[in-house]
């Protein structure tokens, strides 16, 4: 590990400041823990049709899920990053993106989600991708959470503006309140 890479270690997770502005404190943990072991699941499938290695792994319970991105994904989609972690050097923050794709609009984040129903983060979290990716250089025009259906529907396609000041806005407020040095 490079000196760089260590010194990052510490730096805060785009998920672990909204936490606390996410509502998930009042979820039963365990149903929590389930729901993030399947999200993973589903998360780590869909990354191997984005590879074309096809649907490994499937089960039961994340084949509507996956049968949902399939119905996404057969449209077309040029990926331009899979998997992606960014950092912000300045700010000591780091995300990860599941997808930049090609639009005709431009590029675009999307994240994929398996909850029941959208979170009032998602805006914040999108806008945190956006601006982390748009340090590197990438010209963030979109964001979208790709939200699929548990009875492998359509999914829901949620956009949100690309706005840089929303995530650290609430880093700020996050810093004030919860961070401790």
């Amino acid at each position: 590990m490079s000196i760089a890479e260590k010194s990052r270690e510490n730096y805060l997770r785009v998920t672990n400041v909204l936490y606390p502005f996410s509502g998930l404190d009042k979820i039963d943990p365990a149903i929590l823990a389930h729901a993030a072991a399947r999200g993973t699941k589903v998360h780590k499938i869909c990354e191997g049709i984005v590879s074309g290695l096809g649907d490994i792994g499937v089960d039961e319970e994340t084949r509507p899920y996956v049968e949902s991105f399939q119905k996404w994904w057969e449209k077309g989609v040029e990926v331009i990053e899979m998997e992606k972690r960014f950092w912000d050097d300045v700010n000591q923050i780091t995300g990860q993106v599941d997808l930049i794709i090609n639009t005709p609009d431009g590029l675009a984040v999307v994240d994929i989600k398996t909850s029941s129903r959208p979170s009032k983060t998602w805006q914040a979290q999108g806008s945190a991708y956006a601006y982390l990716a748009k340090l590197v250089g990438y010209d963030i025009k979109k964001i979208f959470f790709l939200h699929l259906s548990k009875h492998g529907k359509e999914p829901k396609i949620i956009e949100y503006p690309v706005d840089d000041y929303f995530f650290l806005a609430i880093l700020m407020a996050y810093k004030h309140f919860y961070y401790k040095d």
